[in-house]
C-alpha cells in the first residue's frame, strides 16, 4: 500500500501485528515513556496511546515507531522495512540495498495550497505547546520532550539549501523550546551564520509526517543535499508541502503537527539532561538556544509520535543505523575503495561500524577507516572493524570470529586520538573532552596481512571449504534421506 502519512503506516503496521492499540488511561508522566521502553525491551509492537491522562479524547501519542519487532517471521527491522514498502521480513542487507538504489533517483517535492497539517491553526493567545501530550519520558528528564521522533527544517542563509534534520527539543512553557544544535551538525553551523548576523533563525518542526521523512531526517547526509527529495525517493512519490503561516520555510502537508518559529540569536535557557540514543542520561542541563514559536497547526485528532531514547534497540539502532551503514558504503564506492558491505550494528548505537572489504594493499584497513571518518555519516562513529571480504559485516557471529582470529591483539589495533566527538554527549569521555566533544576512534584490523605468504594463511574451516564439491553436493541432496527435517 502506498504511504501518504502516518495515518496509512499505523493501518499498515496493525495489519502485520506491528501495532498495540493501548485503550486504557495512561500518564504522559513517565508512564508512556515506561511502556514504551518495555516494548523496546521485549521488541513488542509500537503503542498506540488513546487515552491518555488530562488530554481530550483523539489527542494521541505513538511510542516505538520504528522499534526493533521480535515477531515470528519478522526481521529485527521489520518496522523500517514496511514504512520503506517492503515485506516485514526483510533482511539488514536488503533494506540497505533498496535504500541505495532508490536514493539514486531523487524526486523533487510539489508544493500544495493546503493539507490535512491546516486542518487547525493556531496564533497569539491560542499558542500551547502543553496541547499536545508531550511525554515526561524518563525518569531525570530535565523536561517534557515534543521532539525525539520529528523533522526539524532550516534554511541556509547563504544559499537555496534546506535542511531536514533531526534535534531534540524539550518543552520550556506555552510557546517556548529548548535545542540541542551541535556545532558538527548541519543546523549548529547554519544557527552560528545567523547569530554572527544578529538574525533570528526560521525553523518549522514538522511531527507525524509519513516515516520515510524523519528517517532522513537523521541520517547525516552531506550538505547541500535536501532531504526532502530523498523521501521522495524512497516512498516513490513527490513530497506534497505546503506553506507555513508565519515564515518563509515549507512542511510535508500531511503531518500531524506542525510547529513554526525563530532561535532567536544570543540567547540561552537550561535544557536537558536528556536519557540519551546511546544507552545512558547524557548531556546535564546546560543553556542552550531557545525556540519562540509563532504558530502552531495541526491535524484533527492529532498523533505525536515519539522515541524513548535508552538502551538498544530503538530507532536510533533500527532505521537511523541501518540507513547510517548504507550511506557510508554509498561515500566508499565513490572514492573507489574496494569495499563489499557496511553495517552499523544495533547495538553499537551508531558507534561502530563494520567494513568488509578487498584487501589490495598493506595497511588499507588505516585507509578504509580514515575513508569513513572523512565521511559526513561516519563523523561520529568511533569503533570501525575491518573485516575481508568474504565476512558478511551484518551477520555478527561472523564478525566476531573475524575480530578474534585475525585481529592481532596488539599489531592490529589502532588507536586515533582527538577525533571529532559528539558534544556534551558521549559518556566515555571525561567532563572536559565531553563539553568540547574532543573524542577518539579505534580501528580493528580483522584482515590477513597483505604481506603475508599465501601458504601462510589459514584456510576457513567450513562446509564449503574443506569438502569436495562433489561430497558437499551428495550431502545436500540427501540431507533430508538422513532423517533431517527441512528448516
Amino acid at each position: 500500500m502506498s504511504i501518504t502519512d502516518l495515518r496509512d503506516f499505523l493501518d499498515l503496521l496493525d495489519e502485520h501485528d506491528e501495532l498495540q492499540r493501548i485503550r486504557m488511561e495512561i500518564d504522559w508522566n513517565l508512564e508512556m515513556g515506561a511502556i514504551t521502553r518495555r516494548c523496546y525491551d521485549l521488541g513488542a509492537a509500537a503503542a498506540l496511546f488513546e487515552n491518555i491522562k488530562g488530554y481530550p479524547k483523539g489527542f494521541r501519542a505513538l511510542g516505538a515507531p520504528l522499534g526493533a519487532s521480535r515477531r515470528r517471521g519478522h526481521s529485527l527491522f521489520a518496522r523500517t522495512a514496511l514504512a520503506l514498502g517492503m515485506g516485514p521480513s526483510a533482511s539488514a542487507k536488503e533494506i540497505m540495498v533498496t535504500y541505495l538504489e532508490r536514493k539514486e533517483k531523487p524526486i523533487k517535492p510539489i508544493t500544495v495550497k493546503s493539507g490535512p497539517c491546516k486542518e487547525n491553526i493556531l496564533l497569539g493567545d491560542d499558542l500551547d505547546l502543553l496541547k499536545f501530550p508531550s511525554p515526561l519520558i524518563h525518569g531525570g528528564d530535565g523536561g517534557r520532550y515534543i521532539g525525539t521522533w520529528h523533522t526539524v527544517i532550516t534554511k541556509d542563509p547563504d544559499s537555496s539549501w534546506v535542511n531536514w534534520g533531526m534535534y531534540r527539543l524539550m518543552v520550556h512553557d506555552r510557546n517556548t523550546l529548548g535545542c540541542l544544535f551541535p556545532l558538527q551538525q548541519h543546523i549548529g553551523q547554519m544557527y552560528q551564520k545567523y547569530e554572527a548576523m544578529n538574525h533570528p533563525m526560521p525553523v518549522a518542526v514538522a511531527i507525524g509526517a509519513q516515516p520515510v521523512i524523519p528517517i532522513v531526517s537523521c541520517v547525516q547526509l552531506p550538505p547541500y543535499v535536501n532531504e526532502v527529495e530523498v523521501a521522495g525517493a524512497l516512498q516513490g512519490s513527490p513530497v506534497p508541502l505546503v506553506k507555513c503561516e508565519t515564515i518563509d520555510l515549507e512542511v510535508p502537508a500531511t503531518a500531524e503537527i506542525i510547529l513554526e518559529g525563530e532561535v532567536l540569536p544570543h540567547e540561552r535557557r537550561t535544557e536537558g539532561p536528556f536519557g540519551e540514543y546511546m544507552g545512558y542520561e547524557a548531556g546535564k542541563s546546560s543553556p542552550k538556544p531557545i525556540l519562540k514559536v509563532k504558530a502552531i497547526t495541526h491535524r484533527n485528532d492529532p498523533i505525536l509520535p515519539f522515541s524513548n531514547m535508552g538502551m538498544p534497540v530503538h530507532e536510533g539502532q533500527t532505521a537511523t543505523a541501518l540507513i547510517k551503514g548504507a550511506e557510508i558504503y554509498a561515500e566508499l564506492k565513490k572514492l573507489g575503495l574496494p569495499v563489499k558491505g557496511v553495517f552499523c550494528p544495533p547495538y553499537g548505537v551508531g558507534h561502530m561500524a563494520v567494513v568488509s572489504t578487498e584487501v589490495p594493499f598493506v595497511n588499507f584497513a588505516r585507509r578504509v577507516a580514515h575513508a569513513v571518518w572523512a565521511t559526513k555519516p561516519g563523523l561520529f562513529t568511533y569503533y570501525i572493524v575491518i573485516v575481508d571480504a568474504d565476512v558478511d559485516p551484518t551477520n555478527m557471529d561472523e564478525v566476531l570470529h573475524a575480530l578474534t582470529t585475525k585481529c592481532h591483539p596488539v599489531n592490529g589495533i589502532h588507536q586515533v586520538p582527538h577525533n571529532p566527538g559528539f558534544p556534551v554527549l558521549l559518556p566515555f569521555l571525561p567532563p572536559k573532552e565531553r563539553l568540547i566533544g574532543d573524542a577518539a576512534g579505534v580501528i580493528f584490523d580483522c584482515t590477513w596481512p597483505k604481506d603475508w605468504p599465501r601458504e601462510t594463511i589459514p584456510i576457513k574451516a567450513t562446509f564449503e571449504n574443506l569438502w569436495p564439491k562433489e561430497l558437499q553436493e551428495r550431502v545436500l541432496e540427501n540431507w533430508q534421506a538422513y532423517g533431517f527435517k527441512e528448516e
